[in-house]
């Protein structure tokens, strides 16, 4: 197929729009092109599958995502640590990713073992709570079974001793209002484990109201990107059967 100057010069515009601001609202006046014009977004896809990035629409958002593997896109832990700076050690980034996973687990609505949330979202208290319960489950089980940790990819020593032990319970911040953001508590560090969300516009982030309220551009993301991934699904069901061990007790 054959392109146009103008379509190039369009998707090329769209396409950077989006490298900006990543998700975009679907009647935006670039964003809607996407959905017109179908050699404008065959250009899209295409540039962005040269990224090793992905393009996703639904009726109220345009999504750019990094795809997991071979992408330019894709961020290290070097990276990671630059742009989110209390992400000390690798530790660090392995145990905001199991709290980003937890958080994930109580919010998707597709999971039957979840809590019912109210549409206030859920506070930072019951999330601490969850995951003290879910991280002192798997080393319960880690202790148990020698292929565990192995078996699952997670450093849970690493990561249970960094949660419990080297993290402190959080302050009341000095203006009697929210908590202390201090990153060596288990507060401070949820809310800096959870900024990469907030940062994509999936969450509102009230840390100072003691909630954290997922968006409909998270569901989105759910649905196109996680749902049905083995990895996923994997964590989703180790979790699962955290609470259900919970449950049983």
């Amino acid at each position: 197929m054959s392109y146009t100057n103008e379509d190039i010069r369009k998707a090329s515009e769209l396409f950077f729009h989006l490298l900006n601001n990543r998700i975009l609202p679907a009647n935006d006046i670039l964003a809607s092109q996407y959905y017109d014009n179908n050699e404008i977004r065959e250009i899209l896809n295409n540039m962005a599958e040269e990224g090793g990035l992905r393009i996703f629409g639904t009726r109220q958002n345009l999504h750019l995502v990094t795809e997991g593997e071979n992408s330019v896109f894709a961020t290290t832990y070097t990276h990671m640590k630059e742009k989110y700076n209390k992400l000390y050690r690798k530790k660090h980034f392995y145990l905001a990713n199991i709290i980003i996973c937890i958080y994930l687990a109580e919010v998707d609505r597709e999971n039957k073992f979840s809590f019912r949330i109210e549409d206030a979202g859920i506070s930072y208290y019951k999330l601490e709570e969850i995951i003290t319960n879910t991280l002192d489950s798997w080393k319960k089980r880690n202790e148990e079974e020698d292929s565990f940790s192995e078996e699952f990819a997670i450093a849970i020593d690493e990561i249970h001793n960094l949660w419990s032990v080297e993290m402190s319970h959080s302050k009341e911040a000095k203006d009697g209002v929210g908590f202390s953001l201090s990153s060596q508590t288990r507060l401070g560090f949820i809310n800096e484990a959870l900024k990469p969300l907030e940062q994509e516009n999936l969450i509102i982030n009230l840390y100072r109201e003691n909630r954290i309220i997922p968006k409909d551009e998270l569901y989105e993301r759910l649905e196109n990107l996680y749902h049905g991934g083995d990895r996923y699904e994997e964590i989703m069901e180790l979790i699962k059967y955290t609470r259900e061990e919970k449950k049983d007790a």
